[in-house]
């Protein structure tokens, strides 16, 4: 057993830093797209997208403290509107290039060649490529004391789906059959695999060992 004294003995901050970046698992992955009161684009890369709740549809999402600009934040702000846009494996390299330091004069849809997509009646910019695209009202947000990061609540007022099977009998999106890319920490990134579904399962017909 290792425990975290012996983890960080001698490392360096890097270390440290990318431990507890990726402490928390596998999360999803996508890019904001935004625009400014003006109709600038703008799109960015997180890994802090979290469900709120079904009833009404909520995502929420954490920005990193305000200590510099931090352009997606203000065009939420801004318009009260932006989209999530899920990244498969066909266009992660070119996604992750939106992790990267732009001006709020440079364009991440030319710069990296992305094709803006918009939802009957909406300018807030989707990402044509994207799988899985996401239209959101800002609804609330709350400032994170302990850390001075930013939660963001966005209600879902619409989605678009590419492959209309990914979505099946029961409602529920299959992001394997989307190819899917999800990441831990920063920079590292993995596939998603379906293993199974356990709408069976009940209570009264779990072993008493707790296994399945």
């Amino acid at each position: 057993m290792t425990y975290l004294d012996d983890l960080l003995a001698g490392a360096d901050k890097y270390f440290k830093i990318n431990l507890f970046n990726t402490v928390s698992g596998i999360r999803s992955v996508w890019m904001i797209g935004t625009a400014d009161s003006r109709g600038r684009k703008n799109l960015g890369l997180f890994n802090s997208v979290v469900h709120i709740g079904a009833n009404p549809p909520l995502l929420g999402v954490v920005f990193r403290p305000e200590s510099v600009r931090r352009h997606t934040l203000e065009n939420i702000r801004s318009t009260g509107f932006f989209t999530f846009n899920s990244i498969n494996q066909a266009i992660l390299d070119l996604a992750h290039k939106t992790s990267l330091k732009y001006s709020d004069q440079e364009d991440e849809f030319d710069i990296l060649g992305f094709t803006p997509f918009y939802f009957p009646n909406h300018t807030t910019p989707a990402v044509e490529d994207s799988p899985l695209k996401i239209l959101l009202k800002r609804k609330e947000e709350h400032l994170i004391e302990a850390n001075k990061t930013v939660f963001v609540v966005g209600e879902i007022i619409n989605l678009a789906v590419d492959n209309s099977s990914a979505v099946d009998e029961n409602g529920c999106i299959r992001h394997d059959l989307l190819n899917h890319a999800a990441i831990s920490g920063l920079n590292d990134y993995y596939c998603c695999q379906f293993l199974k579904s356990k709408w069976d399962q009940k209570k009264g017909s779990l072993p008493k060992n707790g296994n399945s």
